[in-house]
């Protein structure tokens, strides 16, 4: 589904419905779905000739790039990690692919999204992230204070929810 004439709005529409088929067929009635939520694409945009978005779930938020025709990005097999050159650093993402969609690549930012009280929160929370991750490395904020400085927690895994993780 790549190609020279990759599309903003039409991959976010081919992703968007992609996984609402997800919903419907393979994540219907399991307990980690927040049902405050429903699929939708926020801030689809071509970086470099890919496709760059994040993916709000009712299971998860990702990170997800979908390589244009001439990508340097082409995800490996399903499951293989790949870092991935993003104006504010390097990301690593997992292959994936879903019929609709092709081969693109992701990277869990948040799952399950229990901690979400409406769509309006995850997709600020969403735009907030992609935002700041396609800022220039230097030029990305960094915080005033810091209390108690977390060992081990870059500003990449901050924003993909590691600290959550535990």
């Amino acid at each position: 589904m790549t190609g020279p004439d990759l599309d903003a709005e039409d991959t976010a529409q081919r992703l968007a419905a992609a996984f609402q088929r997800v919903h419907v067929e393979r994540m219907s009635g399991l307990p980690i779905l927040n049902p405050s939520l429903a699929v939708q694409v926020v801030g689809g945009t071509i970086l470099g000739g890919d496709w760059l978005g994040v993916l709000v779930t009712p299971w998860c938020m990702n990170l997800v790039l979908v390589p244009g025709a001439a990508s340097a990005n082409r995800p490996g097999p399903v499951g293989i990690k790949q870092m991935v050159a993003l104006p504010a650093g390097g990301v690593e993402m997992i292959g994936s692919e879903e019929s609709g969609i092709g081969p693109f690549s992701a990277c869990s930012l948040y799952s399950p999204m229990g901690d979400f009280a409406d769509q309006a929160a995850a997709v600020a929370t969403a735009r907030a992230i992609l935002e700041a991750l396609l800022l220039p490395e230097q030029a990305s904020p960094k915080p005033a204070v810091v209390a108690r400085p977390v060992a081990g927690v870059s500003r990449r895994d901050l924003l993909r929810g590691v600290f959550r993780r535990g």
